[in-house]
């Protein structure tokens, strides 16, 4: 239609309707290219939102499996000086007895760095990972991302020396299947036959506990610096919904 009212003035040469037709051809291109824009980014600001949201669930999802984590472990380091004290004394206290019966079923037993990603993997298949805005959080979520990469990649070492550890007490013990104990954290655990006497004789058995307690408690040290972090990215993460989105979200921070 508008070339076609080009092509008429040109022949005419009515030149004032010529640069008339190109002023709103110009403003139409001009226009439209401006829709496009302002979809593309009410599009990306929608996405955003939505990606904030989520990173803030998942990253309260971590601080709460790693808060478990990290008392977990504590929970291990307590037991496993009860059992060192027992093996010192040749002796297991009456109020030791459940302690030390814990600490030999749960005997290293060490999870990696606890990290729900599934926004971060979600944004990184899909390459939306610069709808972000905010450079800040950028950042951080790239320092948190190799902080978990970094300390994960330790646990197989970890495990493969505290399995060698358990073994040799695991030599001393035996499993009874038919009794078990109650426990308000890890639930029911099973019942462990052993000769203290025969434990405390082997210097091997105080020594195996005292290097998985070492590593029981670098573990824990580890895993401290991450909870503090996502506490960190958590209230930044709430600063910006709140700020640019008005969603005023609840911190739950959780310190170690």
């Amino acid at each position: 239609m508008v070339l076609r009212s080009i092509s008429k003035h040109v022949k005419e040469q009515n030149w004032f309707a010529i640069v008339l037709d190109f002023i709103i051809v110009v403003v139409g291109v001009f226009l439209g290219i401006q829709v496009a824009n302002w979809n593309t980014d009410a599009g990306n600001r929608l996405q955003e939102h939505a990606y904030l949201t989520r990173l803030y669930e998942d990253i309260e999802e971590s601080i709460v499996n790693q808060t478990r984590d990290i008392n977990f472990l504590n929970m291990q380091l307590a037991d496993q000086a009860i059992v060192l004290k027992s093996l010192d004394s040749c002796a297991v206290a009456p109020d030791d007895i459940i302690p030390f019966q814990r600490a030999i079923n749960m005997l290293g037993f060490i999870n990696v760095p606890r990290f729900t990603r599934r926004t971060v993997d979600e944004m990184a298949a899909s390459g939306r990972t610069g709808v972000i805005k905010n450079v800040t959080i950028q950042d951080e979520l790239t320092r948190i991302v190799a902080l978990i990469g970094w300390r994960s990649g330790f646990i197989d070492n970890t495990s493969r020396v505290i399995e060698s550890r358990r073994f040799v007490v695991e030599d001393y013990i035996r499993y009874d299947l038919n009794q078990n104990y109650p426990d308000t954290f890890i639930g029911e655990f099973a019942a462990v036959n052993y000769d203290i006497n025969a434990m405390c004789a082997d210097p091997k058995v105080a020594s195996s506990i005292s290097i998985i307690s070492f590593y029981t408690r670098e573990r824990r040290n580890a895993y401290r610096p991450i909870l503090e972090r996502y506490n960190k990215f958590l209230s930044m993460l709430e600063q910006e919904l709140k700020n640019r989105w008005g969603v005023r979200l609840e911190t739950k921070e959780v310190i170690q």
